[in-house]
């Protein structure tokens, strides 16, 4: 059950088989453990928050695209028309259109568009188009996306700007 061995200096030491750890080593291997379960909770946090900030971005993205093709569809006229005669806000907020999937999220944005004559000397046939959504993410910041197009006489171009 014991066994006996010689030390340095010629004493007989005893050691036993069943010796524990000592409480250095407890301690030290509880550090780890803490270090490794607190790193891999704040792992799992940062994946959660950029999880729904992607989510956000894109339902943003959606909703920028439907209100530009809303916008694509109508006439030099209807677009230059006053909001009064039927024509779209120049300056302020759209509701973005409901889906039934959607209906919960579109409470967290706020979406804007703003329509104004484009630099000289294109100010009387063409027109900039300025979409934003804007949203507060799971960690409280305030994010957005814009959108950013031209109108011309003829015809929106088909391709717009994308900006953070």
């Amino acid at each position: 059950m014991f066994s006996s061995t010689r030390g340095p200096a010629g004493h007989r030491r005893r050691r036993d088989r069943q010796a524990g750890f000592t409480i250095v080593e407890v301690g030290v291997a509880a550090l780890v453990l803490v270090l490794c379960i607190s790193s891999s909770l704040i792992a799992l946090q940062r994946g959660f928050v950029a999880i729904d900030n992607a989510r956000y971005t894109t339902l943003a993205g959606q909703i920028l695209q439907s209100q530009m093709e809303k916008l694509r569809l109508l006439t030099w006229a209807q677009l230059t028309a006053s909001p009064s005669a039927g024509g779209p806000p120049t300056n302020g907020t759209f509701t973005p259109d409901l889906t039934a999937s959607a209906s919960g999220q579109l409470a967290n944005f706020t979406c804007s568009q703003v329509i104004t004559a484009s630099p000289a000397p294109f100010n009387t046939s063409m027109l900039d188009i300025t979409l934003t959504a804007t949203w507060k993410g799971s960690d409280g910041r305030s994010r957005s996306l814009t959108y950013f197009t031209r109108y011309g006489r003829n015809g929106i171009s088909d391709f717009f700007y994308t900006t953070r």
